[in-house]
C-alpha cells in the first residue's frame, strides 16, 4: 500500500504537467497574431473589389468600410442580441487585395467575432482562426467573378 501511494501521487503530478502544455498552447494562440486566409482570384483588383462587393450583399452582410480605394473593404454581419446571455454579437470581415500579377488578385481575409456585453465590461473582438465564412465567402466570390464573365481560378 505504500508503494501505491507514490505511485498515484507521481501519475497526478504527471497528469497535471501534460495539461500545462495544453494550457500554454491556447494563451500563446490568443496572444500571438492570427494570420489572414489568403486566396487568389482571375481578374484585376478593380474587378474582384466589386465582385467582393456584391458576394457580401448575397451572403446577408452590410458594407461597413468601402473608402473608394479598392485594396480595402469591410463589412458586418446582422447584430444578433441574446437576453439569456445578456449579449450581442456581430461578424465583422475585413478584405485586402493586392495584384499578385496581371490580371490576378490576391484577397486577403480576416475574420473576427465582436461581442459587447454590459455585464463583463463592454466590448471584445475576437480573431477568428478558423472559421466556414472563410471558404463559404471564397466559394460566393468565385462564383459572383464566373457569373459576371470573369474565368475561373
Amino acid at each position: 500500500m505504500r508503494t501505491f501511494i507514490p505511485l498515484i501521487f507521481l501519475s497526478s503530478i504527471l497528469l497535471l504537467l501534460s495539461g500545462c502544455a495544453a494550457m500554454s498552447d491556447k494563451v500563446r494562440d490568443r496572444f500571438t497574431p492570427v494570420p489572414p486566409k489568403v486566396q487568389a482570384f482571375d481578374g484585376d483588383v478593380r474587378t474582384v473589389y466589386t465582385a467582393a462587393k456584391a458576394a457580401f450583399k448575397r451572403l446577408d452582410f452590410a458594407l461597413t468600410d468601402s473608402s473608394g480605394a479598392p485594396s480595402s473593404l469591410e463589412a458586418s454581419s446582422r447584430i444578433l442580441t441574446s437576453v439569456a446571455l445578456g449579449d450581442s454579437r456581430q461578424t465583422v470581415v475585413s478584405l485586402h487585395f493586392h495584384e499578385v500579377e496581371a490580371g490576378k488578385t490576391e484577397v486577403e481575409m480576416r475574420v473576427s467575432l465582436e461581442v459587447e456585453n454590459a455585464a463583463q465590461g463592454g466590448h471584445t473582438a475576437q480573431p477568428k482562426r478558423e472559421d466556414v465564412l472563410f471558404e463559404t465567402y471564397f466559394t460566393t466570390l468565385q462564383q459572383v467573378l464566373q457569373e459576371r464573365g470573369t474565368p475561373g481560378q
